[in-house]
C-alpha cells in the first residue's frame, strides 16, 4: 500500500509541476500575439471614422475582418458611379444615365457593371 501511495504522489507531482511552466509559456505566446495584432491593425486605425470607396472597403474587410472594420467605424461610400471617366474623357461611369445623356455601348467595357454615360442625345 505504501508503494502505491508513493507512486501516486510521484505521478501527481509529475503532472502538476509543468503547470506553472506551461502557464508562463502561454502568457508569453499571448503577449506576442497581442503585439502582432496591434502591428497588423495599425494601418486600419488610419481609416478610423472615415467613409471609404467600395473597393477599399471590400479590401479592408478581406484583410482585417468585418468586426475590426466596424470597430473602427469605417463605412462604405454610397455612390451611383465608380468615379472614373470613359470614352476618352467624354463620358462618365454611372449606374443610370441622366436624361441628357445616352449609354455608349462601345466604351462600356471600362465601366464594369456601370454604364458609360455620354452627354447629348444619340440619334
Amino acid at each position: 500500500m505504501k508503494r502505491k501511495s508513493i507512486l501516486c504522489v510521484f505521478f501527481i507531482v509529475l503532472l502538476v509541476s509543468p503547470a506553472p511552466i506551461l502557464a508562463e509559456t502561454l502568457e508569453d505566446m499571448n503577449e506576442t500575439r497581442n503585439k502582432r495584432q496591434a502591428q497588423v491593425l495599425l494601418p486600419l486605425a488610419s481609416y478610423a471614422g472615415m467613409t471609404v470607396a467600395a473597393p477599399l472597403f471590400a479590401a479592408l474587410v478581406t484583410a482585417y475582418g468585418i468586426y475590426a472594420v466596424t470597430k473602427y467605424a469605417i463605412k462604405k461610400a454610397k455612390s451611383n458611379s465608380d468615379s472614373h471617366s470613359c470614352a476618352n474623357n467624354r463620358g462618365w461611369c454611372r449606374k443610370t444615365c441622366f436624361s441628357h445623356e445616352y449609354i455608349d455601348w462601345t466604351n462600356n467595357a471600362v465601366c464594369g457593371s456601370f454604364n458609360c454615360c455620354r452627354p447629348g442625345k444619340r440619334g
